[in-house]
């Protein structure tokens, strides 16, 4: 008969070992994976899950619904921080018991095992964080390997290398520049900008018939652009634009603009920045880079671009225009629909320009470019109902051209489902405040989702004067429920932004 380990505790703290700790601690488990959840969508950002925790103190299951819109991926990183923080709980719960033990006895041990265990349990996110922090020097190897991989298998395949960048218009773009170069190039898959992103993207996707590696980057801070421009050394550098998307985590309009502009600054001389003119922000940057060459594009004159549109017809089923460039112009045509898509194509004409492609081959591919998936993409609905999805939008502009689509639209009735737009720190009030006011202006019923921006979205949407119904609602099942009472064969749903799970109540 093996020994009893415990032996000489007192009889209620072995109970307690053998019974309530395994318990608590499966519990434990649990709710740490939920947690675990919320520390992933905020990409594993300490400070911002510790504060996503202080400000949803209600929320104590965390994220356990199970219509998630975005699921938890148990990658090798999440299991490691998982059970380290589970190993991490029951050190907690019969160290201090044990310490309680040795030093004085019963009753010391016991009130030590209750005062940990209700630590453990009210401090489970910081447990987990606890355990990141001790599983940094592991997780910091494994990205060295993944990234030695990529610098090797870039340099031995050597494609040319275009990065895209931008506080929006990042994904359409890089679409838009992937299809006019077309089958040999090879974009970044999905939403993957960051560093670790695009060394998965390498390891896995590029290989040797790719000319051109076309890479979204993304940044919430300065120096992550430049980070992955020393990762990719791109050839071409494109800035689509500068406004207070993700305002919140960069803290003002200055960083935003330094930490674009990092991917203009870091090409190397005989490389080519293709920026947006149209943009006045990114215009102002244009005209002060002179260490680079410089295509500007864009459709308003006054930035002088030198790939532009004219003659620009819009209609439901497309877009028609004239491309002009330094090379000569052609006419050309295309599904994709609102204003930001032209300024999208005419990036990829001018980075096409930039790789020494012609423009008669560039133009020729602009009709057959698809929309990027939830932005703009317009979906003939069951019984008649037409939806333009643009789910992935989430920036003023963005949702401006979301709405002049919209009102472009032949429609009985149309209808606007929203959160609103988020991460625009002081200025996401007013900001949304505008957005429910040009609903409510041009839509017939605006569906407000969740509580987050409820509130500035409705207060807009009565601006309008009461042009518009205003349902309000807690999440999109609801607006679902909603949207079959209302719509009708011809009518128009325009679902503008999704809210990531842990700004949904």
């Amino acid at each position: 008969m093996r020994p009893d380990p415990f032996v000489g505790y007192s009889l209620l703290l072995r109970v307690i070992i053998y019974g309530a700790v395994p318990a608590f601690t499966a519990w434990q488990f649990v709710r740490l994976r939920r947690a675990l959840h919320v520390f992933q969508l905020e990409g594993y950002k300490r400070a911002r899950f510790l504060d996503w925790c202080k400000q949803n103190r209600d929320r104590a299951r965390f994220l356990s619904r199970s219509t998630l819109k975005k699921p938890l991926v148990m990658t090798g990183r999440a299991w490691r921080i998982l059970l380290v923080a589970t190993l991490l709980t029951v050190a907690l719960l019969l160290g201090p018991a044990a310490g309680g033990h040795l030093a004085w006895g019963a009753p010391a041990d016991l009130i030590a095992w209750a005062l940990s265990t209700v630590v453990a349990f009210w401090f489970a996110p910081q447990i987990l964080v606890a355990a990141d922090v001790l599983l940094a020097p592991v997780q910091k190897a494994i990205n060295s390997s993944y990234e030695r991989g990529a610098r090797a298998k870039l340099a031995r395949i050597g494609p040319e290398v275009v990065g895209v960048t931008g506080s929006f218009g990042k994904t359409s773009t890089k679409v838009a520049i992937a299809g006019l170069l077309g089958g040999t190039a090879y974009p970044t898959p999905g939403s993957y900008n960051t560093p670790m992103g695009v060394c998965r993207a390498i390891n896995e996707g590029l290989d040797g018939s790719h000319r051109f590696f076309i890479v979204e980057m993304g940044a919430y801070q300065r120096g992550e652009i430049a980070e992955l421009c020393r990762l990719v050394e791109p050839k071409v550098g494109v800035l689509t634009a500068i406004g207070p998307a993700h305002l919140e985590r960069f803290g003002s309009l200055d960083t935003i603009r330094a930490a674009k502009y990092e991917i203009v600054q870091a090409l190397a001389p005989s490389g080519v920045a293709v920026m947006n003119v149209d943009d006045p922000e990114v215009r102002a940057l244009a005209d002060k880079t002179d260490h680079v060459r410089v295509i500007r594009y864009g459709i308003d004159v006054a930035g002088r671009p030198d790939v532009t549109a004219t003659e620009i017809r819009v209609s439901e089923r497309g877009t028609q225009f004239i491309v002009g460039s330094a090379a000569g112009s052609a006419p050309a045509g295309m599904r994709l629909l609102g204003r930001h898509a032209i300024g999208h194509v005419l990036a990829a004409v001018g980075v096409g320009i930039a790789l020494d492609r012609s423009l008669e081959e560039l133009v020729k591919r602009i009709g057959e470019l698809e929309p990027a998936e939830h932005r703009l993409q317009v979906i003939p609905g069951a019984q008649g109902v037409t939806v333009i999805d643009d789910a992935y939008n989430s920036n003023p502009d963005g949702a401006a051209s979301a709405l002049e689509v919209l009102d472009a639209m032949p429609g009985e009735r149309k209808v606007v489902v929203t959160p609103g737009i988020i991460e625009l720190g002081s200025k996401q009030a007013e900001a949304n405040e505008r957005f429910g006011e040009a609903a409510a202006e041009i839509a017939d019923t605006v569906i407000v989702v969740a509580r987050v921006n409820r509130d500035a979205l409705v207060k807009g949407a009565e601006r309008a004067g009461g042009a518009a119904e205003v349902i309000t609602v807690d999440s999109l099942d609801q607006a679902t429920e909603e949207l079959k009472r209302l719509l009708r064969a011809g009518d128009v749903v325009l679902f503008e932004n999704d809210l990531p799970d842990q700004y949904e109540n």
